[in-house]
Parts: C-alpha cells; sequence; structure tokens
C-alpha cells in the first residue's frame, strides 16, 4: 500500500550530515514521518511531504533530548533539508524535495524474451547509475561546504560566555558566506575553527582592555583581520615582566626613633 515504505538513495552516505548522528536519524525519522498525499489538520492544510508535531513529541519519538532535537533541526533547516512553521500548540514540518526522494521509478511489468534482452536492460541501469551518482557527488560538494558552515557557527556560538554575539545561519550568496566560503577553500575548517578558539584566550578580541572595540563574525572573516587572530597577534603575552613604580625601588630604612629624638634635641 501507499504510504507503507520509504525509498533512500545510497547518496545519503556522501550527505554531510551522515555523519551527525542526531541529524541524521532526525532526518530519517522525518522522512518516515512525513505524509504521502495532502491532508488536513485542524483545518490546516498539511501538503505531502508535511507533517504535524512537537519537539516534545520528536523527542519522544526519538529518544533524543529536545536540546537535541532543536540543533539537529537548526542543522536541517541551514541547509536546505527541512523547513518549519510554528503554530500555537504545534508545529508543521516540511521535508523539502519529498516528493523527489519518493518519486517512483517506471519499471515493466513484462519479463524479458531472452538473456540478451535481460543483459542490455542491466547494461543501461548500470550505465545510467554511474551518471546518477556523479550528479549526487557533484550535489554533495553543497553539502560539504554548509556543514563545514555550521561547524563553525556551532564554535562561534560557544564564545557567547566570553561576550561575543552569536549567529544563528549564513545564508548562501550573502557576503558573509562568500568570505567564510574563501576562508574554508584557503585554510580549512580545522584552521579556521582554531582561530575562534583564540578569542577565549584573548583580552583584546574579548573587549576588556579596549572598550572602544568590539568583535563580531564580520570582522572576524575579514581576511586581513583573520590572519592576525590566526597569526597570534592578539594572543595575550605572559612573560612580560610587571610594571614597577620608580618610587618603590628602594630599600626601606629601619629607624630608632627614641635615638634620633635624643639627637635632634641635643640630649
Amino acid at each position: 500500500m501507499k504510504g507503507d515504505y520509504i525509498k533512500i538513495n545510497r547518496s545519503l552516505l556522501e550527505w554531510g550530515w551522515y555523519k551527525d548522528k542526531n541529524t541524521s536519524r532526525l532526518f530519517i525519522h522525518m522522512l518516515l514521518k512525513a505524509n504521502w498525499k495532502d491532508g488536513f489538520f485542524l483545518g490546516i492544510e498539511i501538503k505531502r511531504g508535511s507533517f504535524v508535531s512537537s519537539l516534545a513529541k520528536l523527542s519522544e519519538e526519538t529518544n533524543l533530548s529536545v536540546r537535541e532535537i532543536r540543533t539537529a533541526i537548526k542543522h536541517l533547516e541551514s541547509t536546505g533539508e527541512v523547513t518549519s512553521k510554528k503554530y500555537n500548540k504545534f508545529s508543521v514540518f516540511t521535508v523539502n524535495n519529498y516528493c523527489s526522494y519518493q518519486s517512483s521509478d517506471t519499471q515493466s511489468d513484462k519479463q524479458p524474451t531472452s538473456n540478451r534482452q535481460a543483459s542490455d536492460k542491466q547494461v543501461t541501469t548500470i550505465e545510467e547509475g554511474k551518471k546518477g551518482r556523479k550528479k549526487e557527488y557533484i550535489d554533495t560538494n553543497v553539502s560539504i561546504k554548509q556543514h563545514s558552515i555550521q561547524s563553525i557557527i556551532d564554535a562561534w556560538n560557544q564564545l557567547e560566555p566570553y561576550g561575543i554575539k552569536m549567529i544563528y545561519r549564513i545564508n548562501p550568496g550573502s557576503k558573509r558566506y562568500t568570505s567564510l566560503i574563501a576562508l574554508l577553500e584557503q585554510f580549512g575548517e580545522e584552521k579556521v575553527i582554531q582561530a575562534v578558539d583564540k578569542v577565549k584566550q584573548s583580552d583584546f578580541l574579548q573587549g576588556k582592555t579596549d572598550a572602544r572595540f568590539s568583535l563580531n563574525f564580520d570582522w572576524f572573516i575579514n581576511p586581513n583581520n583573520f590572519v592576525k587572530v590566526l597569526e597570534g597577534k592578539y594572543d595575550e603575552r605572559h612573560d612580560k615582566k610587571p610594571a614597577t613604580k620608580n618610587n618603590n625601588n628602594f630599600e626601606r630604612r629601619h629607624y630608632d626613633m627614641d635615638d634620633l629624638e635624643s639627637k635632634l634635641l641635643g640630649r
């Protein structure tokens, strides 16, 4: 019967979120939950590929915490796999491109009349599969970049306790997106996250030494500023000797006050 099963393409193995167990688990769960045909809920039309739920319900169904569900949804929304719309007591989640994922392949009900026909059909299927995998690989590059961007967003948001303003998403095509992609291509994800971590050890970058300076993400990904942060220009210097005041650089003298008094009075 229709709706009793879903299709999962092997390209999922190359998907950027596949190794993130919480995100991939939630996405597969959403594929299973999504309506296979249009319907209604409390007078609201729920389209094919969408379903009604809540964070608490998804947490109960997947055995993930509400916090883990919220983070996984942010991941899926950032890369365009899922969108959501909140209502008063529930949310409608939509698996984007659901119809593409679950489209039916046309198969012939006729059996081949000879081994040659069967062989020709197998060759054609294999060749088509190769073409399909090539296209999927190209599309995967986008997902890999999005995964790196999300990793950097997560690292940056760990700076909030240090007084740094959080960011929630970086829209593809924006100036911020283009600048970050350029840094990723030049330095790689690991170096960018390494530079983010340097903020935790820098009083200047945290705005403690100069109240006029306030660190934000756009300043950080500016190529000139990023290189300085990565190279340690703003690192704290622990090898400096503490400054001393000149009027304290003498040895305190000890006086016999009774003897001094006698001398002053000529006794």
